[in-house]
Protein backbone atom coordinates (compact mmCIF):
# COMPACT_ATOMS: atom_id res chain seq x y z
CA UNK A 1 0.00 0.00 0.00
CA UNK A 2 1.27 3.33 -1.19
CA UNK A 3 1.62 5.99 1.66
CA UNK A 4 1.06 9.36 0.20
CA UNK A 5 -0.31 11.09 -2.64
CA UNK A 6 0.59 14.62 -4.04
CA UNK A 7 -2.21 17.13 -2.85
CA UNK A 8 -3.69 19.66 -4.94
CA UNK A 9 -1.21 22.90 -5.04
CA UNK A 10 -4.95 24.76 -4.61
CA UNK A 11 -5.28 23.05 -0.70
CA UNK A 12 -4.71 25.55 2.16
CA UNK A 13 -2.52 22.78 4.04
CA UNK A 14 0.07 21.06 1.70
CA UNK A 15 -0.46 17.99 3.43
CA UNK A 16 0.17 14.52 1.21
CA UNK A 17 -2.89 11.92 1.40
CA UNK A 18 -1.32 9.57 3.63
CA UNK A 19 -2.25 6.03 3.36
CA UNK A 20 -4.37 6.96 -0.34
CA UNK A 21 -5.43 2.93 -1.35
CA UNK A 22 -7.23 2.81 1.83
CA UNK A 23 -11.12 2.43 1.38
CA UNK A 24 -13.05 4.42 3.46
CA UNK A 25 -16.90 5.00 4.81
CA UNK A 26 -17.77 8.00 6.34
CA UNK A 27 -19.80 6.84 8.64
CA UNK A 28 -21.24 10.17 10.10
CA UNK A 29 -21.79 13.52 8.06
CA UNK A 30 -24.39 15.98 8.16
CA UNK A 31 -25.41 18.22 5.02
CA UNK A 32 -26.79 21.81 6.54
CA UNK A 33 -25.75 25.13 6.68
CA UNK A 34 -26.05 25.69 10.50
CA UNK A 35 -22.26 26.34 10.81
CA UNK A 36 -22.59 30.00 8.83
CA UNK A 37 -21.70 28.60 5.38
CA UNK A 38 -23.42 26.08 2.46
CA UNK A 39 -22.16 22.63 3.07
CA UNK A 40 -24.75 20.63 1.20
CA UNK A 41 -23.85 17.38 -1.15
CA UNK A 42 -21.71 19.47 -3.75
CA UNK A 43 -19.49 20.60 -1.22
CA UNK A 44 -18.95 17.76 0.79
CA UNK A 45 -18.62 16.00 -2.70
CA UNK A 46 -15.67 17.98 -3.42
CA UNK A 47 -13.96 17.14 -0.18
CA UNK A 48 -14.35 13.70 -0.67
CA UNK A 49 -12.68 14.00 -4.01
CA UNK A 50 -9.79 15.72 -2.87
CA UNK A 51 -7.69 12.33 -2.74
CA UNK A 52 -9.10 9.71 0.02
CA UNK A 53 -10.92 6.93 -0.90
CA UNK A 54 -13.87 7.69 0.55
CA UNK A 55 -16.08 5.16 -1.04
CA UNK A 56 -19.18 5.93 0.73
CA UNK A 57 -20.89 7.96 3.62
CA UNK A 58 -23.84 7.88 6.34
CA UNK A 59 -25.83 10.98 6.78
CA UNK A 60 -26.85 11.97 10.47
CA UNK A 61 -29.96 13.62 11.35
CA UNK A 62 -29.12 17.78 12.05
CA UNK A 63 -32.77 19.46 11.60
CA UNK A 64 -32.60 19.87 8.00
CA UNK A 65 -35.28 20.15 5.84
CA UNK A 66 -38.08 20.66 8.53
CA UNK A 67 -41.43 22.45 7.31
CA UNK A 68 -43.20 24.94 9.59
CA UNK A 69 -46.20 23.87 8.39
CA UNK A 70 -46.28 20.04 9.25
CA UNK A 71 -46.76 18.51 13.01
CA UNK A 72 -43.38 17.45 14.82
CA UNK A 73 -44.19 13.80 14.40
CA UNK A 74 -43.56 14.29 10.55
CA UNK A 75 -40.58 16.68 10.47
CA UNK A 76 -38.47 13.18 10.51
CA UNK A 77 -39.90 12.33 7.47
CA UNK A 78 -39.21 16.01 5.81
CA UNK A 79 -35.89 15.43 6.89
CA UNK A 80 -35.40 12.23 5.12
CA UNK A 81 -36.83 13.45 1.47
CA UNK A 82 -34.95 16.62 2.09
CA UNK A 83 -31.73 13.83 2.13
CA UNK A 84 -33.22 12.49 -0.73
CA UNK A 85 -33.11 15.50 -2.68
CA UNK A 86 -29.37 15.90 -1.94
CA UNK A 87 -29.03 12.79 -3.10
CA UNK A 88 -30.44 13.81 -6.47
CA UNK A 89 -27.62 16.38 -6.79
CA UNK A 90 -24.74 13.82 -6.90
CA UNK A 91 -25.07 12.99 -10.26
CA UNK A 92 -23.21 10.38 -11.37
CA UNK A 93 -20.39 10.67 -8.52
CA UNK A 94 -18.81 7.22 -7.83
CA UNK A 95 -19.26 8.02 -3.74
CA UNK A 96 -22.28 6.46 -2.25
CA UNK A 97 -23.73 9.65 -0.43
CA UNK A 98 -25.79 8.91 2.27
CA UNK A 99 -25.95 5.24 1.79
CA UNK A 100 -27.47 4.87 5.12
CA UNK A 101 -29.35 7.33 6.66
CA UNK A 102 -29.82 8.01 10.40
CA UNK A 103 -33.14 10.13 11.52
CA UNK A 104 -34.47 11.94 14.08
CA UNK A 105 -37.48 10.77 16.44
CA UNK A 106 -38.45 11.58 20.12
CA UNK A 107 -37.74 8.73 21.98
CA UNK A 108 -39.53 9.87 24.78
CA UNK A 109 -42.68 8.41 22.88
CA UNK A 110 -42.48 5.21 23.53
CA UNK A 111 -43.11 2.47 21.37
CA UNK A 112 -45.49 5.61 19.92
CA UNK A 113 -42.36 6.18 18.10
CA UNK A 114 -43.13 3.02 15.60
CA UNK A 115 -45.01 5.12 13.17
CA UNK A 116 -42.57 8.19 12.94
CA UNK A 117 -39.65 5.43 11.92
CA UNK A 118 -41.97 3.68 9.12
CA UNK A 119 -42.64 7.17 7.85
CA UNK A 120 -38.63 7.77 7.74
CA UNK A 121 -38.00 4.45 6.37
CA UNK A 122 -40.78 5.03 3.50
CA UNK A 123 -39.19 8.85 3.16
CA UNK A 124 -35.88 7.14 3.24
CA UNK A 125 -36.35 4.90 -0.26
CA UNK A 126 -34.60 1.83 1.67
CA UNK A 127 -31.57 4.13 3.38
CA UNK A 128 -33.01 4.30 6.77
CA UNK A 129 -31.01 2.64 9.31
CA UNK A 130 -31.74 4.04 12.37
CA UNK A 131 -31.52 6.78 14.78
CA UNK A 132 -29.10 9.44 15.99
CA UNK A 133 -30.41 10.37 19.69
CA UNK A 134 -29.09 13.14 21.55
CA UNK A 135 -28.56 12.73 25.37
CA UNK A 136 -26.08 15.00 25.73
CA UNK A 137 -26.78 16.86 29.19
CA UNK A 138 -24.49 19.63 31.29
CA UNK A 139 -25.56 21.75 33.98
CA UNK A 140 -22.92 23.66 33.16
CA UNK A 141 -24.12 26.69 31.28
CA UNK A 142 -21.18 26.63 28.37
CA UNK A 143 -20.68 23.06 28.12
CA UNK A 144 -24.42 22.30 28.49
CA UNK A 145 -26.09 22.14 25.40
CA UNK A 146 -29.28 25.00 26.09
CA UNK A 147 -30.71 25.28 22.71
CA UNK A 148 -33.82 23.77 20.48
CA UNK A 149 -32.69 20.20 20.31
CA UNK A 150 -31.43 18.88 23.51
CA UNK A 151 -32.92 18.36 26.96
CA UNK A 152 -32.34 20.39 30.14
CA UNK A 153 -32.48 17.27 31.64
CA UNK A 154 -30.68 13.71 31.99
CA UNK A 155 -32.99 11.55 30.77
CA UNK A 156 -30.57 8.56 30.35
CA UNK A 157 -33.40 7.10 33.49
CA UNK A 158 -36.97 7.35 31.17
CA UNK A 159 -38.69 4.15 30.92
CA UNK A 160 -39.91 5.61 27.09
CA UNK A 161 -36.30 5.72 26.04
CA UNK A 162 -35.78 2.04 26.83
CA UNK A 163 -39.04 1.36 25.48
CA UNK A 164 -38.34 2.91 22.17
CA UNK A 165 -34.49 1.69 21.86
CA UNK A 166 -36.25 -1.75 22.50
CA UNK A 167 -38.52 -0.99 19.17
CA UNK A 168 -35.61 0.03 17.50
CA UNK A 169 -33.81 -2.97 18.42
CA UNK A 170 -37.33 -5.20 17.19
CA UNK A 171 -37.08 -3.62 14.07
CA UNK A 172 -33.84 -4.24 13.13
CA UNK A 173 -32.28 -0.85 13.53
CA UNK A 174 -29.50 0.90 15.07
CA UNK A 175 -29.06 3.91 17.75
CA UNK A 176 -26.38 6.68 17.65
CA UNK A 177 -26.19 7.87 20.85
CA UNK A 178 -25.11 11.39 21.74
CA UNK A 179 -23.81 11.66 25.21
CA UNK A 180 -20.98 13.40 27.49
CA UNK A 181 -18.46 12.00 29.61
CA UNK A 182 -19.90 12.76 32.53
CA UNK A 183 -23.01 10.46 31.63
CA UNK A 184 -21.05 7.25 30.30
CA UNK A 185 -21.62 5.33 33.47
CA UNK A 186 -25.97 6.10 32.73
CA UNK A 187 -25.03 4.90 29.05
CA UNK A 188 -23.79 1.63 30.53
CA UNK A 189 -26.37 0.80 32.30
CA UNK A 190 -28.96 1.77 29.91
CA UNK A 191 -27.55 -0.25 27.63
CA UNK A 192 -27.72 -3.52 30.19
CA UNK A 193 -31.40 -2.80 29.67
CA UNK A 194 -32.09 -3.06 25.68
CA UNK A 195 -28.89 -5.58 24.95
CA UNK A 196 -30.91 -6.48 21.78
CA UNK A 197 -30.31 -3.02 20.25
CA UNK A 198 -27.17 -2.30 18.30
CA UNK A 199 -25.81 1.21 19.97
CA UNK A 200 -23.18 3.40 18.92
CA UNK A 201 -21.69 5.80 21.33
CA UNK A 202 -21.17 9.16 19.02
CA UNK A 203 -18.26 11.23 18.77
CA UNK A 204 -15.91 9.34 21.74
CA UNK A 205 -18.50 10.25 24.17
CA UNK A 206 -18.01 14.04 24.45
CA UNK A 207 -14.84 14.62 26.82
CA UNK A 208 -15.62 17.85 27.66
CA UNK A 209 -13.33 20.99 27.46
CA UNK A 210 -14.89 24.62 28.17
CA UNK A 211 -16.66 25.89 30.90
CA UNK A 212 -16.28 24.72 34.42
CA UNK A 213 -14.15 21.70 32.17
CA UNK A 214 -11.89 24.05 30.75
CA UNK A 215 -9.10 23.73 33.10
CA UNK A 216 -9.39 20.31 33.89
CA UNK A 217 -8.02 18.48 30.78
CA UNK A 218 -6.58 16.00 32.42
CA UNK A 219 -9.20 15.03 35.06
CA UNK A 220 -11.71 15.10 32.77
CA UNK A 221 -9.43 12.51 31.17
CA UNK A 222 -9.16 10.34 33.48
CA UNK A 223 -12.75 9.92 34.38
CA UNK A 224 -13.58 9.76 30.31
CA UNK A 225 -11.09 7.19 29.90
CA UNK A 226 -12.52 5.40 33.22
CA UNK A 227 -15.84 5.48 31.30
CA UNK A 228 -14.86 3.97 28.07
CA UNK A 229 -13.32 1.60 29.16
CA UNK A 230 -16.16 0.64 31.57
CA UNK A 231 -18.94 1.00 28.73
CA UNK A 232 -17.23 -1.25 26.53
CA UNK A 233 -18.02 -4.19 28.73
CA UNK A 234 -21.36 -3.40 27.14
CA UNK A 235 -21.08 -5.88 24.27
CA UNK A 236 -24.10 -4.10 22.11
CA UNK A 237 -22.21 -1.28 22.15
CA UNK A 238 -20.11 0.58 19.50
CA UNK A 239 -17.70 4.16 19.63
CA UNK A 240 -18.08 6.08 16.72
CA UNK A 241 -14.11 7.66 16.24
CA UNK A 242 -15.44 10.80 15.41
CA UNK A 243 -16.85 14.64 16.89
CA UNK A 244 -13.33 15.80 18.78
CA UNK A 245 -13.53 19.08 16.70
CA UNK A 246 -16.44 20.06 18.22
CA UNK A 247 -16.30 23.04 20.11
CA UNK A 248 -17.12 21.69 23.71
CA UNK A 249 -14.68 19.51 23.53
CA UNK A 250 -12.19 22.72 24.04
CA UNK A 251 -9.86 22.71 21.16
CA UNK A 252 -9.44 26.12 19.51
CA UNK A 253 -8.12 25.31 15.88
CA UNK A 254 -9.75 27.70 14.11
CA UNK A 255 -9.85 25.62 11.21
CA UNK A 256 -5.98 25.58 10.62
CA UNK A 257 -4.79 22.31 12.34
CA UNK A 258 -2.29 20.20 10.67
CA UNK A 259 -2.70 16.34 10.99
CA UNK A 260 0.48 16.45 13.20
CA UNK A 261 -1.20 19.10 15.48
CA UNK A 262 -4.75 16.90 15.39
CA UNK A 263 -2.25 13.39 15.96
CA UNK A 264 -0.75 15.34 19.33
CA UNK A 265 -4.20 16.43 20.50
CA UNK A 266 -6.52 13.76 19.96
CA UNK A 267 -4.60 10.55 19.56
CA UNK A 268 -4.85 9.70 23.72
CA UNK A 269 -8.52 9.71 23.13
CA UNK A 270 -8.63 7.58 19.86
CA UNK A 271 -6.28 4.77 20.99
CA UNK A 272 -7.99 4.65 24.07
CA UNK A 273 -11.08 4.02 22.14
CA UNK A 274 -9.45 1.28 20.40
CA UNK A 275 -8.29 -0.33 23.37
CA UNK A 276 -11.35 -0.49 25.14
CA UNK A 277 -13.31 -1.37 21.91
CA UNK A 278 -11.21 -2.98 20.00
CA UNK A 279 -10.92 -2.66 16.37
CA UNK A 280 -13.99 -4.64 15.84
CA UNK A 281 -16.49 -2.29 17.37
CA UNK A 282 -14.90 1.53 16.62
CA UNK A 283 -16.33 3.10 13.80
CA UNK A 284 -14.99 6.33 11.76
CA UNK A 285 -16.56 9.16 11.24
CA UNK A 286 -16.06 12.82 9.83
CA UNK A 287 -18.71 14.42 11.77
CA UNK A 288 -18.12 17.11 8.85
CA UNK A 289 -18.82 20.29 8.42
CA UNK A 290 -19.04 20.59 12.05
CA UNK A 291 -15.21 18.99 12.53
CA UNK A 292 -14.22 21.57 9.80
CA UNK A 293 -13.95 23.97 12.92
CA UNK A 294 -10.75 22.11 13.13
CA UNK A 295 -8.97 21.70 9.89
CA UNK A 296 -10.34 20.69 6.07
CA UNK A 297 -11.59 17.20 5.18
CA UNK A 298 -8.21 16.10 4.03
CA UNK A 299 -5.91 17.16 6.83
CA UNK A 300 -8.87 15.64 9.22
CA UNK A 301 -8.61 12.45 7.81
CA UNK A 302 -4.93 12.53 7.44
CA UNK A 303 -5.22 13.04 11.39
CA UNK A 304 -7.19 9.75 11.74
CA UNK A 305 -5.10 7.78 9.97
CA UNK A 306 -2.26 8.71 11.53
CA UNK A 307 -3.30 8.09 14.36
CA UNK A 308 -3.47 4.70 13.81
CA UNK A 309 -1.32 3.70 11.11
CA UNK A 310 0.40 1.23 13.29
CA UNK A 311 -2.48 -1.05 13.22
CA UNK A 312 -3.17 -4.07 10.65
CA UNK A 313 -4.27 -3.48 7.25
CA UNK A 314 -7.10 -5.65 8.79
CA UNK A 315 -7.69 -3.80 11.47
CA UNK A 316 -7.65 -0.25 9.28
CA UNK A 317 -10.42 -2.22 7.21
CA UNK A 318 -12.65 -2.49 10.20
CA UNK A 319 -12.11 0.72 11.41
CA UNK A 320 -12.62 2.58 8.21
CA UNK A 321 -15.37 0.42 6.30
CA UNK A 322 -16.39 -2.72 7.31
CA UNK A 323 -17.45 -2.23 11.13
CA UNK A 324 -19.53 0.79 9.49
CA UNK A 325 -20.95 -1.75 6.65
CA UNK A 326 -22.00 -4.52 9.78
CA UNK A 327 -23.83 -2.24 11.97
CA UNK A 328 -25.42 -0.25 9.63
CA UNK A 329 -25.96 -2.92 6.72
CA UNK A 330 -24.67 -1.39 4.08
CA UNK A 331 -24.37 -2.64 0.21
Amino acid sequence: MNQTASEPVSSGHPEEIVLPDLEIIDAHIHLWDRTGFDYFAPQFLADVADGHRVRSSIYVECNMGYDDGLPEAEQPAAEARYVMDQIALAGDSPHRLAEGILGAGNLLLGRELEPILASQDEASQGRFRGVRYRVAFDEDPEAGYHEPGYFNEDVMHRPELQQATALLGEMDLVLDLWAFHTQLDAVKAFAAKVPDTQIVLDHVGGPLGVGRYATMRQEVFRHWARGIYSLAEAENVSVKISGLGISRMGWQFGGTATSDMLVEAWKPYVRTCIDAFGPERAIFGSNFPVDRQAASYRVLLNAFKKMLIDLSPDELSRIFVENARRTYKLG
